[in-house]
């Protein structure tokens, strides 16, 4: 916050004053729900309005992060903006806002360059990588058990997920396609593989997996987002306490 780290109860002592009794139990009740086991990724999106749009999916489906591989055009510069905690320039604000809701303040993103790279760092934390792709070997999305740790990837909006991505990952995954059609908008299909994934942690135990300390350091992350000139209150209060 500001280029200074404080603890949490420290940021909660000092901000939580600062909110209504209403936002402070929404802010509890959403750290309380979230779930880090599953991490949507997207994977050479171009469209910044498709990002935005699986971000807002996912914060509301209970998400607390993001990963972005290999994003290009100016779907590319948004998450620079977003992972760096930056707000869109004057002239893409309003778009930017009107597609995603403010759901990148809540959401935490990261980003890679090469998909092989991302797959190897999510294998290193004990982590498996599924891609929604069309082809012969998918299987449905309902056979996954996301309980366990998933990297959950949509592809490019035209190519799909890149040959990189797909020979490294450990499992491609099919949408539900009863129709004519043959696949879906990538926001659509993010949406819908993300909801599946809520369903099956749902019922195989549970959705939400922080426990009561990581609940409250993200509860402190919240709290410092949702305060206006949160940095400046937390550096005057390290002020009074250093005299």
């Amino acid at each position: 916050m500001g280029g200074a780290a404080y603890p949490a109860e420290t940021v909660l002592r000092t901000l939580d004053p600062y909110l209504t009794d209403e936002r402070r139990a929404r802010i509890a009740a959403v750290a309380a729900a979230r779930a880090f086991g599953v991490v949507p990724v997207l994977e050479g999106l171009v469209d910044p309005g498709n990002v935005n749009a699986v971000l807002r999916s996912a914060e509301g489906l209970g998400f607390g992060a993001a990963h972005v591989v290999g994003l290009e055009g100016e779907a590319a510069a948004l998450a620079a903006q977003v992972e760096a905690g930056d707000e869109p320039t004057v002239e893409d604000r309003r778009a930017a806002r009107r597609s995603s809701q403010g759901a990148d303040k809540w959401v935490e993103v990261r980003s890679w360059s090469d998909p092989a790279a991302y797959v190897a760092w999510v294998h290193g934390r004990g982590g498996r990588v599924a891609v929604t792709a069309l082809r012969g070997d998918a299987l449905p999305i309902d056979a996954w058990d996301f309980s366990r740790p998933t990297a959950l990837v949509v592809g490019n909006e035209h190519a799909g997920a890149s040959p990189a991505m797909l020979d490294a990952a450990d499992a491609a995954l099919l949408l539900p396609l009863d129709g004519f059609v043959q696949s879906y908008n990538v926001s659509v299909a993010a949406a819908l593989a993300l909801y599946h994934a809520r369903a099956d942690r749902l019922g195989r135990g549970g959705h939400a997996d922080l426990d009561g300390p990581q609940q409250r350091r993200l509860r402190a992350h919240y709290v410092a987002r949702a305060v206006p000139l949160a940095a400046a209150l937390l550096a005057e209060h390290a002020r009074r306490e250093d005299t």
